[in-house]
């Protein structure tokens, strides 16, 4: 039986790292939880007078000879070309979704999405991931794969009828303004603390993840892509398949993701005993870790899945480089895991894996 795939909405970035639990140890891994910023109170207070304005210039009116005095025109202003800086990788930590402005569900302001879990006051919705944001070079080829995609069904939509009325949206950007947010690799589904026990169960996944002893290690995206829909979703998901890349020499493993896998198991035995619902508890959890690209309310039929297989091989997606993004993805992209984190709430807590020092591994085509 499948498990719902996860449908949670959360951000990245990070906090400052805390002091370790023993200090004559040196942490297998650290944690810090970013708190939001506090909001300060606007005022308006009524009657006050405004600042006055400073008067314009009057300029002098042009005149004969050599009296009256003209203004200067003012100089006009430079011409700021360069790009803005960008956000720190901890930015998202601190804003880690948009502001609660009700407690009730209203599809309507999140293009049609609808809560797996409903709000209810008291609960915590929870979440543990990894995050990944795409560099600008990854980010515009994924762009330019969903972007093919939806050309490419809204001309089929003649021909098949599966394909009427479907429509693609992009998880590379927040649906209400064009800013770029960062994806993710779930360790966890969406699951529901209480006040009562949030704490507790942060403490018990502290304790989890060091005990793991996980060092950093590096993903690529050669599994390729895919939709899924599980029974409880009302949307289907475009995913990339994550793999690990294995240091040369090693001895063959079981599963392409045993790192994921050892941090996921950890996860879910948390996890279990808050009698929340375990992610991919079966033995092939290994083969199912995935970035979610984009999403869709159809269900993924026969012709959605060709389209989007011919389109991720496609050569001419990328004509200017004449390569497939199947190709491009698998020999140029990778993401080197450093960070779990734990959103709980908007409160993000971050684990550092320790770097015992072991060579990572080095992609090549």
């Amino acid at each position: 039986m499948k498990r719902a795939l996860v449908d949670y909405d959360s951000g990245s970035g990070s906090g400052s790292e805390s002091e370790p639990t023993n200090p004559s140890d040196k942490p297998e891994a650290s944690s810090s939880v970013i708190r939001p910023p506090v909001k300060r109170r606007q005022t308006d207070d009524i009657g006050a007078q405004a600042p006055p304005l400073a008067p314009a210039p009057i300029p002098a009116a042009p005149l004969n000879g050599n009296s009256g005095t003209r203004i200067a025109p003012p100089k006009p202003a430079p011409n700021l070309t360069s790009p803005l800086p960008a956000l720190g990788d901890r930015f998202n930590d601190v804003n880690p979704s948009n502001p609660r402005t009700t407690v009730t569900d209203d599809p309507s302001l999140h293009q049609g999405r609808q809560r797996q879990v409903p709000h209810i006051p008291g609960n915590w919705p929870s979440h543990i991931y990894i995050d990944w944001n795409p560099s600008s070079g990854d980010r515009e080829l994924l762009t330019s794969l969903i972007n093919k995609l939806k050309a490419e069904v809204k001309s089929a939509a003649q021909r098949f009828a599966d394909l009427e009325g479907v429509e693609i949206h992009t998880a590379l950007q927040e649906s209400d303004v064009p800013v770029d947010r960062p994806l993710h690799i779930s360790l966890s589904a969406p699951i529901t603390l209480t006040s009562n026990n949030k704490d507790d169960f942060l403490d018990d996944l502290t304790k989890a993840i060091k005990s793991c002893r996980v060092s950093p290690f590096v993903l690529d995206f050669s599994g390729g892509v895919d939709w899924y829909r599980s029974e409880e979703s009302t949307r289907s998901f475009l995913v990339l398949r994550v793999r690990e890349v294995q240091n040369i020499g090693n001895a063959a493993v079981s599963s392409p993701n045993p790192q994921l896998t050892a941090l996921l198991e950890q996860c879910n035995n948390v996890v279990k005993e808050y009698r929340q619902p375990p992610l991919y508890d079966s033995q092939d959890m290994g083969y199912r870790f995935h970035v979610t690209i984009a999403w869709t309310h159809a269900r993924p039929s026969a012709s959605l899945k060709q389209l989007t297989n011919s389109v991720f091989d496609d050569c001419k997606t990328m004509p200017s480089e004449n390569v497939s993004i199947r190709d491009k993805l698998r020999t140029g992209s990778n993401l080197r895991v450093q960070t779990v984190k734990v959103k709980i709430g908007n409160y993000v807590t971050r684990f550092e894996l320790r770097d015992k020092g072991v060579r990572l591994p080095v992609k090549t085509a």
